[in-house]
């Protein structure tokens, strides 16, 4: 039915605001339940130690199955660090980390676990799936 005036209804005047409120209020919500649950620390913890994750890309670049299968890894985007899952435990001294990487041929996910001596990484597990076969390569058990 149409309206004598001509007047639009409030919701065609303000969808643009309602949509934009309710997507940031959205955003809101995820981020501080990411806060509540520690992982928000978390992934900022390994944002900040990103020597962790190129020595490991260095240690699965000389591995033949994986220049072979996936090409030369190349080195990991800030995003990649931050899409990833994290986990510390042992008082920040042990770290469980999944990040994404990206060869010339393939794309994957690189498995790292890992124990800080000091102030050095020391690897104990160097894994990397691989997407499209499914295939797992393991560089360091």
């Amino acid at each position: 039915m149409k309206n004598k005036l001509n007047l639009k209804s409030w919701w065609q005047i303000n969808y643009k605001w309602f949509l934009s409120l309710s997507g940031f209020i959205i955003a809101c919500l995820i981020l501080a339940y990411g806060i509540s649950q520690g992982s928000f620390k978390e992934m900022t913890q390994a944002y900040a130690d990103p020597v962790l994750f190129q020595k490991a890309i260095t240690e699965a670049n000389k591995n033949n199955e994986v220049i072979e299968t996936l090409g030369i890894l190349e080195p990991l985007d800030n995003m990649a660090i931050l899409e990833g899952n994290t986990r510390y435990s042992n008082d920040n001294k042990a770290i469980e980390a999944s990040v994404r990487v990206t060869g010339k041929k393939a794309k994957g996910k690189m498995d790292i676990s890992a124990q800080k001596i000091g102030s050095e990484w020391k690897y104990e597990g160097i894994k990397i799936r691989v997407h499209e076969t499914k295939q797992e390569i393991i560089i360091k058990k």
